[in-house]
């Protein structure tokens, strides 16, 4: 069965954090492993974080010890959140025919909802053969992850700076809504009083 590959974008600078937040303690362990250890419940082939700004740190903080799992280190990520996707998509391909796409500020998204998507994934994989995204939706409105299936080489090339794969999704016709109950979807981590309000609604 086609598993599929996750790509967790975690490479900026934090600048509106004031500090690294990929390291930020939730739960007794950094921010970003939590995200981590969420994609490597699901029966992803693999899993690969994207990081660049702090990658050392990052690195010798956060240990995983499974074989799926890999950093890629971007040094184009001043450049936007758009390199990192670009380059995550490129270690995806050509082994995976879907990628699922999560933000490395998002720790709040309950395993159920990426369970469900990745399921609904292995469906469509089954029965379509044109490219596609499959999105969870809470409240009629669409968060993260985002799992792209039938992917090709060159697909997002037409992506930059920061605008991640809003263009790619705009003009993807065969695009689908997972109707879920988790806020977390739509709960990132930019500022202090993110991670504060974050903590008390999770």
């Amino acid at each position: 069965m086609h598993q599929g590959c996750a790509v967790i974008l975690a490479a900026g600078t934090a600048s509106r954090m004031g500090s690294a937040k990929q390291l930020l303690t939730l739960y007794g362990c950094p921010m970003l492993e939590q995200v981590i250890r969420l994609a490597l419940s699901i029966d992803f082939s693999q899993v690969v974080a994207v990081i660049g700004h702090e990658e050392d740190r990052i690195q010798q903080s956060i240990h995983v010890a499974d074989s799926r799992f890999r950093w890629v280190v971007n040094p184009h990520y001043q450049s936007g959140q758009s390199t990192s996707f670009r380059m995550g998509i490129e270690q995806a391909l050509p082994n995976h025919r879907s990628v699922t796409v999560f933000l490395g500020d998002q720790p709040f998204i309950k395993h159920e909802t990426v369970h469900r998507l990745w399921k609904r994934g292995q469906e469509s994989l089954r029965e379509l053969r044109v490219p596609f995204a499959i999105q969870p939706m809470y409240l009629e409105k669409p968060g993260h992850p985002v799992l792209f299936g039938n992917v090709y080489q060159g697909q997002f090339d037409c992506i930059e700076g920061d605008q991640g794969a809003r263009s790619v999704l705009a003009a993807m016709e065969q695009r689908f809504f997972l109707p879920v109950h988790d806020p977390g979807i739509h709960v990132d981590i930019d500022t202090p009083e993110d991670f504060e309000q974050a903590l008390h609604i999770s």
